[in-house]
């Protein structure tokens, strides 16, 4: 496998942790994004960084 396999399964890993602990978070802290825009900011950031990390 390559490097950018690696780093996809990663992140999907990293992903499917951000969604259980948001869900897990939620009935004891007040969080007021949806899930679903949690996990679509962290893919943009993800994808900020690997673009910044390629200058």
């Amino acid at each position: 496998m390559t490097g950018a396999w690696d780093g996809l399964i990663v992140m999907g890993l990293l992903i499917i942790l951000l969604v259980l602990g948001v869900r897990r978070l939620r009935p004891k802290v007040h969080i007021p994004w949806k899930t679903s825009a949690i996990v679509v900011v962290f893919i943009f950031v993800c994808l900020i960084l690997w673009a910044w990390s390629w200058r």
